[in-house]
């Protein structure tokens, strides 16, 4: 493995930023509302689940561009941590338990704060979609690089000149 930079740190977090604000708040955002509309035994109304997963959504999300802030330093020294490990799955295992413990901490912190009541399970909610993008993030960033074979100039002369006689026959 390479040494872990800022370069790599700044590309980790808005990969999984973007990873979260596509696909795994979406995707949690329905689950949460499925989750609400469960637990309550009432169906809601369609413009109740639209506000509802509306309100999550948007509400995640600039939640979760201040927690990429946050998350700059720890994600840095997790990857200078991990420098000597080359393995993608602890990698990957790593990553996501920090995004989730940092997403749950501070959505835990804001909707304690904001609400005046702890939610554990919109917290719950938020860590889960934040542990899953960084997960999807760090897997794609460190794939391995495609195999690319170099042939010197040389040899690609000979096999042009071996070619090119074999064809004149």
């Amino acid at each position: 493995m390479d040494s872990w930079g800022m370069g790599d740190t700044a590309r980790l977090i808005g990969s999984s930023y973007g990873w979260m604000v596509t696909v795994t708040t979406p995707a949690s955002a329905v689950a949460a509302t499925a989750l609400v509309t469960i637990t309550s035994g009432t169906l809601p109304d369609p413009m109740s689940f639209v506000w509802f997963t509306g309100l999550f959504l948007v509400a995640t999300l600039v939640l979760a561009l201040a927690g990429a802030l946050i998350s700059v330093p720890f994600t840095y020294l997790l990857g200078r941590a991990l420098d000597r490990v080359a393995s993608r799955a602890i990698h990957t295992a790593a990553h996501s338990v920090l995004a989730g413990v940092l997403a749950a901490g501070a959505s835990s912190l804001t909707t304690s704060l904001w609400l005046n009541s702890l939610l554990p399970s919109i917290a719950i909610t938020i860590a889960v979609a934040a542990g899953a993008a960084a997960a999807i993030a760090i897997w794609r960033q460190l794939r391995p690089a495609p195999f690319v074979a170099v042939v010197p100039v040389d040899e690609q002369h000979e096999e042009t000149e071996r070619v090119d006689a074999q064809r004149s026959e």
